[in-house]
Parts: C-alpha cells; structure tokens; sequence
C-alpha cells in the first residue's frame, strides 16, 4: 500500500496468452528533483504535470494500453475508484493515493512506472522504501548540479542492497554550463555512489524537448529518454523466462522496428565491447536519429550533430579535391574522434581515450560499426 492505497493488481493486455508479468520501475528522488520529467523522458511525451501542490500529490502509476489511451483514474483508500477529466496542473486528486495513467506508448508495454511522491521535509515512510526495496528497477533521481548530497544518501542506506537494479539519474542537465561539468558530476556521482547504482544517466527533460521527442528520435536520445528507455527494456529482457512465449504482433509495425534497432544496437555493442579507451559512439541514419552506444553514450546525442555541422562544412574542401570526405580523425585533448561517412545521409563515429587506444583496431570496428547502417524506423 502507499498512502492507505494498495497499488493495483494489472491483469496481462487483453488477447494476449502468456504475457509477463509487469516490470515495476520504481522513479523516486527528494522534493521536486524531477521525476515528472525523468518519467515524461521515457514515455516521449508531456504526460505527468509539474505539480507544485505537494500535500495534494499522489503516486503515479503510468503504463501502456493499446485501447483506453489517455484515461486517468483516480484510487481512493477506500477502494474507490474514479475516473478525472484531465491530468494537468489544475486536477483535483480529491485525497486519491494513486493516480493510474493509461498512455499510448508500445516502447514501454509489459512495463510501470511509478513515480514516489516525497515530502519536503525528507522524512520517507516505511511503505515507499519497501516499494523501492521491492521495484525491480529503481530510478533514483538526482539534480545534477548539487547530485548524491548526504540526505539522499541517507535514505538510500536504508534499502536493502540493490546496486544491480538501481540506477541513479542526474535531472536538469541541461542546466549545466558546459561538457566538463557533466565529466566532473559524474566522475564524482560514480564515486560516491557507486556502492548503490549500477549506472548514470543524464536527463535534460524540458517541456519544449520532450515535446519535440514524441516524433524525434535525435531529441529523444538528447533528452537522454531513450538511454533509460533502453535500460528498462534490458531489466526486462534479464528478468524474462529462459523460454517465454513471444506476444503476437501489435496491430502496427512499430515493434518489428524496434526489434531491429534492438538487434542492431547488440551487435554494436559486441563490437564496442571489445574496444579498450572507448568513450561513446553513435550511428546516424538519413533521419538524423543517433543509435548511440558506450559507456557514456549520453555524450554521443550530443555530439551527433555537432559531428554532422563539421562534416557539412567541408565542402569546399570537397570541391578542391573532387572527392567526399569519407573518413577524419581529429585528436580532442586527451580524446580522439574518428568519423566515417558510409553513406552521404549517415554517419557513423567513436570517442576514445588516446592513451588507451589502439587505432588499427578502432578504425576496423567502425568500420565494421558502419558497414550496415541503422534499420529503417
């Protein structure tokens, strides 16, 4: 129960013989750190308001439905249930526990997100830490200019140890000054905090990018969604029956889709894998999408069209030389960038550390990286 509500009980998708059970993501995080817009991040669209009310907020539960999109149902301790008119600033949550969101989102099926209200004063009460105890993922979510102080840490140490389904997440990135900052938080986080999370990610969740990501693939890798998106989907696969029944088609193709850049975005990383200095990388296709890979492959969204303005402004170098530039390697500080142009809409490049890199080996896995471009969406 969380605010004299038990969370409901939710029955596999209609028509659809042997499905999972749901991954329960549990998105928690102190007073107004963001988690409205970690969630929003993932779905690709504004669904979750940014409600400044807290003695009136409930906890959300937001999952997909192929039919019944958009409804919001309010559960009451009673064990009442209502349906609202609208999820915006101005709902009146009429003393509701749990707020129930039902969204169009196929990335996402098989999966819920729950969002924790905390109080402001700090003090967290037993039923939300036996819910992040019990998520089988935990986002905890940090603003990334004051990230881990010593009051998260301290409702952290509470929880039984779940390093391996806890991932720490640094909101409001896009309020950093520049790369480095995000460099030296995060050295720091992975630090102090390693002991609880098995990752970091970065979100950068305003209103105007997610907007921008529900039909953007690029600015929903740079809103850092799709990172969390893809490590959702991982904690799934890793929780999956060794032989689970495979669900029948959804009535589009979205997730043929998916499943390819899926299968595509594994062999990059097999081939990334065995890179020692790798940074980031990413693979551009004709759409400006960025399948970005690494250990820190926030880094490459970013870099993915500011490597395509400078690949652009060749051309009068071109125009000299009567050839394309199809590879270049420039030397970052202590990075190295290697970029090359399979096709003249794609691009395929890495960032590796220079004292770590061996560049034969580099230049062969990209160019193994880029032989087959990204699937068609």
């Amino acid at each position: 129960m969380f605010l004299g509500q038990p969370l409901p009980d939710l029955d596999p998708a209609p028509g659809r013989s042997g499905a999972r059970p749901r991954l329960r993501v549990v998105v928690a995080g102190e007073f107004r750190s963001g988690k409205s817009s970690v969630i929003n991040a993932i779905l690709r669209q504004p669904v979750l308001p940014m409600l400044s009310r807290q003695a009136s907020r409930p906890a959300f539960l937001v999952r997909h439905a192929w039919e019944g999109a958009g409804a919001v149902l309010l559960h009451h301790g009673s064990g009442g249930t209502e349906q609202a008119a609208v999820l915006d600033e101005t709902t009146d949550f009429g003393g509701a526990g749990l707020c129930e969101v039902l969204v169009k989102a196929p990335h996402i099926e098989g999966v819920e997100l729950v969002e924790l209200p905390f109080p402001c004063d700090g003090q967290v009460g037993d039923e939300a830490r036996a819910l992040m105890a019990g998520a089988d993922l935990l986002l905890w979510v940090s603003i990334a200019s004051q990230a881990w102080r010593l009051s998260e840490k301290a409702i952290l140490s509470q929880l039984p140890p779940m390093r391996e389904r806890a991932v720490i997440v640094l909101s409001r990135a896009d309020k950093l000054r520049c790369a480095s900052d995000w460099d030296r938080i995060e050295e720091r986080v992975q630090r102090e905090a390693g002991p609880h999370f098995a990752a970091v990610a970065f979100v950068q969740a305003a209103r105007e990018t997610i907007r921008a990501a529900a039909a953007d693939d690029h600015a929903w890798a740079t809103s850092g969604g799709q990172i969390l998106a893809d490590l959702v989907a991982e904690r799934r696969r890793r929780m999956a029956p060794e032989t689970p029944s495979l669900p029948a088609d959804p009535p589009h193709d979205t997730h043929r889709a998916s499943r390819a850049v899926a299968a595509r975005r594994q062999e990059i990383e097999q081939v990334a894998a065995s890179l020692a200095g790798l940074v980031c990388g990413g693979l551009t296709g004709p759409d400006g999408g960025c399948l970005a890979f690494g250990p820190e492959r926030h880094r490459a969204a970013q870099l993915a069209p500011a490597i395509r303005s400078y690949i652009d402004g060749q051309g009068a170098l071109e125009a000299a030389a009567g050839a394309a530039v199809e590879e270049t390697t420039l030397r970052l500080g202590p990075h190295l960038l290697l970029v090359i142009r399979p096709a003249s809409s794609g691009l395929a490049f890495l960032l590796l550390r220079q004292d770590r890199t061996n560049m034969a080996l580099a230049q062969t896995a990209l160019r193994r990286i880029a032989a087959d471009g990204l699937p068609e969406a």
